[in-house]
């Protein structure tokens, strides 16, 4: 029994502290949705129309800039989550944390890529939107949003907290330690990548069904998306729940400035 509350205080633990981790990406999402509404409003064709004063060519790029620098978070929010999750959850050496967190998330994609063409299942780039697939950072992969970034995230801690203090036999011993951190990261990733393409089909369906049931209740779905915030708020678990409706399917998903846009906060 005491063995058992154990776990289950680890777990709690664990789960609140992922939860917090969530705040590092997100206060910087806030910051640059400021400036991305900035600019972007202020570039906008109607805005222009308006008060055609705005319309300066210095005027449109100091603000196309602004926006520029405002879609920064939108467009690699995944990857910073990959690399904040261990960063936040590592009692030490946090810096190796985040990176091995950066390179887990980039061999995880690679894999899915390479999956994806050995298995001749790697769309073209007309057609890349309507099988869910994306180019991030410069590979094509399964778009799996701000999720792929929590994977990652996640199993890079476990792997960080288990292997930090490795140490090998003498012929290997330049790997010891925090240097064998990022590689048993980049192994186990890159397996993750040749599975996630046989699951992700299965997973996608279940977060687009949580928007549907979501949506299409009326006013009863969010009702009890709010009171599951509310009841997970005194754990601190909230952010948990937060996170999947604010960046992920189970959001909604809109066209926006002719872009699919995946997550309440997103759109």
């Amino acid at each position: 029994m005491t063995q058992k509350k154990s776990f289950k205080s680890k777990l709690w633990e664990f789960l609140q502290s992922l939860g917090k981790t969530f705040m590092f990406p997100v206060s910087l999402l806030a910051f640059m949705g400021l400036l991305l509404g900035i600019g972007s409003s202020v570039t906008s064709p109607s805005t222009i129309t308006s008060f055609p004063f705005l319309g300066g060519e210095f005027t449109q790029l100091t603000f196309g800039f602004i926006a520029m620098v405002g879609g920064f978070a939108f467009t690699y929010l995944p990857l910073m989550f990959a690399m904040a999750i261990p960063m936040g959850l590592a009692k030490r050496n946090k810096a190796v944390a985040a990176f091995a967190g950066f390179v887990g998330y980039m061999l995880m994609n690679m894999s899915i890529n390479y999956y994806l063409t050995a298995t001749h299942q790697l769309a073209d780039p007309a057609t890349m939107k309507q099988v869910g697939q994306s180019i991030v950072l410069g590979i094509q992969t399964l778009e799996m949003g701000v999720l792929g970034g929590i994977v990652v995230g996640v199993i890079t801690y476990f792997l960080h907290d288990r292997f930090q203090d490795t140490v090998l036999h003498d012929a290997f011993a330049f790997f010891s330690g925090i240097r064998f951190v990022p590689i048993i990261t980049a192994l186990t990733l890159s397996l993750v990548g040749l599975f996630i393409p046989m699951l992700w089909e299965y997973v996608a369906l279940g977060i687009a069904g949580i928007g549907h049931i979501i949506q299409s209740t009326s006013v009863f779905g969010p009702f009890l998306y709010g009171v599951g915030v509310l009841l997970l708020k005194p754990f601190g678990l909230h952010h948990i729940l937060l996170a999947m409706v604010r960046f992920t399917p189970a959001g909604g998903i809109e066209m926006v400035h002719g872009h699919e846009v995946a997550g309440a906060l997103n759109i």
